[in-house]
């Protein structure tokens, strides 16, 4: 027992789990719908993405997303104020690093002209194109 008033120890039914959607690979059409569906989807993405990397906003908000708060481009090994590493920090940038790595090559494979002109527009790294 609990002093807290907020405390609730009755006993409450368990949610009902939430059904997954399975494929009867013995029936030709939902097979096929389902493989179409998934087609369409990954076309859908994919002309999204395309659509991002055109306009100069998409292109400097996945760059911020990329490259500034996913420090896909750095490594980063944190310590503590004394100065001894901190791994559990270290590992936390790695995990947000990886992430935007991900997203970075997936970009890149979807529309890598997009890709190079993101980095012509925001890496002082990158050399720029005739005529930005």
């Amino acid at each position: 027992m609990s002093d807290d008033p907020s405390f609730d120890d009755s006993d409450e039914t368990p949610e009902e789990p939430v059904p997954v959607e399975t494929i009867d690979l013995t029936d030709a059409r939902k097979y096929k719908r389902s493989r179409d569906k998934v087609a369409r989807e990954v076309q859908e993405n994919e002309s999204f993405w395309r659509a991002v990397l055109k306009e100069k906003a998409g292109r400097r908000e996945i760059w911020r997303l990329i490259a500034l708060e996913g420090r896909a481009f750095n490594t980063d090994f944190a310590c503590g104020p004394t100065g001894f590493p901190n791994a559990e920090a270290t590992w936390h940038n790695l995990g947000r690093q990886q992430w935007a790595l991900r997203l970075y090559h997936d970009l890149l494979r979807i529309d890598p002209d997009g890709v190079r002109q993101m980095h012509a527009d925001h890496d002082g790294r990158w050399p720029k194109r005739a005529g930005s």
